[in-house]
Formats: structure tokens, C-alpha cells, sequence
């Protein structure tokens, strides 16, 4: 569980385990296995940014595709009325 610790006039870090960590003004410890749980929510791996551009990427070329298509098809109809 994550306490609150707030550094006190001699330059050290005293835990005050009353305060609410929502609420903390100082610092907040946690246990590494907390740490560890947290950190593999929060950090992106190059495979996620890989996936991430290339998806993107390719939409920009499919929605490209689709818009000039379809102006295209509009051409082609008024062409032939």
C-alpha cells in the first residue's frame, strides 16, 4: 500500500502513514512489487510503438484510398449523363 512522506526540518523523509496519498504534498513510497505492477500498465514497448505507427500509417492510406475512389465513381457518373 502507498503511504505519504514528507520531508521533515532535518532533511529526512518521515512517513506519515495518516495522510491520503491522493492528498500528499511530499512523496509517495510504494513497495516494488507495486511498482513493478504499475510500471507494466504505464510503459510502452517499442512493439506497441511499431504497431501503433504502422496502424496509423496504414489508415491514412486507406482513408485516402476510399475518399479518391469515391470521388472517382462521382466523376465516372457525371461522365456518363
Amino acid at each position: 500500500m502507498p503511504v505519504c512522506a514528507i520531508p521533515n526540518s532535518d532533511g529526512f523523509l518521515a512517513v506519515v502513514p495518516e495522510f491520503e496519498v491522493s492528498s500528499c504534498s511530499g512523496y509517495v513510497m510504494m513497495s516494488t512489487q507495486e511498482y513493478d505492477y504499475f510500471m507494466a500498465y504505464t510503459q510502452i514497448t517499442s512493439s506497441e510503438i511499431a504497431t501503433y505507427f504502422a496502424g496509423g500509417f496504414a489508415l491514412v492510406f486507406v482513408f485516402g484510398f476510399l475518399q479518391t475512389y469515391g470521388i472517382k465513381a462521382a466523376l465516372k457518373v457525371i461522365r456518363l449523363i
